[in-house]
């Protein structure tokens, strides 16, 4: 499936894709999947506590505060994609 970025379908503030890094939307999509960040570190090769901060920066790009609201916008953004 290839994700591409949306562009006049995001609401104000918040993040498409392309403004996403590569690692962010890696952890994006483990999230979408219900995957637990231990599991998204070890599939990404990097530090669980490392996910987390990526997931600090999704918050905050996606304008939402807890990872429910991070696993909506996921779908929405794929949605979008097409």
């Amino acid at each position: 499936m290839t994700i591409r970025a949306i562009t006049d379908e995001a609401p104000a503030g918040v993040a498409t894709l392309a403004q996403l890094t590569p690692t962010q939307v890696k952890v994006l999509r483990g999230v979408r999947s219900g995957r637990l960040n231990k599991e998204i570190a070890f599939d990404l090769g990097i530090a669980e506590a490392t996910v987390k901060a990526h997931m600090t920066a999704l918050m905050r790009k996606l304008n939402v505060r807890n990872r429910t609201q991070v696993a909506v916008a996921a779908e929405a953004l794929v949605a979008h994609a097409g």
